[in-house]
C-alpha cells in the first residue's frame, strides 16, 4: 500500500514538473512570436511619412524616423511612432507633436548617443521651429 502511495505522489511531482515546464515553452513561444511580429512590419525607414505636411515630414524622415518607426526601438517607437501616425487620433497627433516639439527645443531628441553618432539627424533651429509652427496648427478643440 504505501508502494502505491510513494508511485502516485512521483506521478505526481513528473507531472507537476511537465506542466511547469510546458507553461515556460509556451510563454518563450509567445513571446518570440510578439518580437518576430514587431520586428517583421516590413516597413522601409528610407521612404517619407505621409499625412504630415511636406516640410514636417522632411525633417522627420531626416531626424526622427531612424528610431521612431515600427523598425526602431521598443522604447523610442512606444513614445512615438510615425508608421502609426495617420492611426493616431487627432488628440494623439497634437499631444504627439506638441511633445515633439518640446524634445526638440530642449535638445533632449536626438539623444545624445545619437548625436554623437550620427550628427547629420540633429535639426536645424529652423527646422525645430518648423516643428513649433505645426505643433501650434493643429484645431483648438483638441488635447
Amino acid at each position: 500500500m504505501i508502494y502505491l502511495y510513494e508511485s502516485n505522489n512521483l506521478n505526481y511531482e513528473k507531472m507537476k514538473k511537465i506542466t511547469e515546464v510546458s507553461f515556460l515553452i509556451t510563454g518563450f513561444l509567445v513571446l518570440s512570436l510578439l518580437l518576430v511580429n514587431f520586428r517583421a512590419t516590413g516597413q522601409d525607414n528610407s521612404k517619407p511619412v505621409t499625412a504630415l505636411p511636406d516640410e514636417v515630414n522632411k525633417i522627420v524622415t531626416a531626424s526622427c524616423t531612424p528610431c521612431h518607426t515600427s523598425e526602431g526601438g521598443l522604447m523610442s517607437r512606444s513614445k512615438l511612432n510615425f508608421t502609426l501616425w495617420t492611426n493616431y487620433s487627432p488628440e494623439k497627433q497634437k499631444e504627439r507633436a506638441a511633445k515633439m516639439y518640446a524634445e526638440l527645443n530642449k535638445g533632449a531628441m536626438p539623444p545624445k548617443a545619437a548625436r554623437a553618432k550620427r550628427p547629420e539627424l540633429i535639426p536645424t533651429k529652423e527646422q525645430v521651429e518648423t516643428i513649433k509652427k505645426w505643433s501650434e496648427s493643429f484645431p483648438a478643440g483638441n488635447k
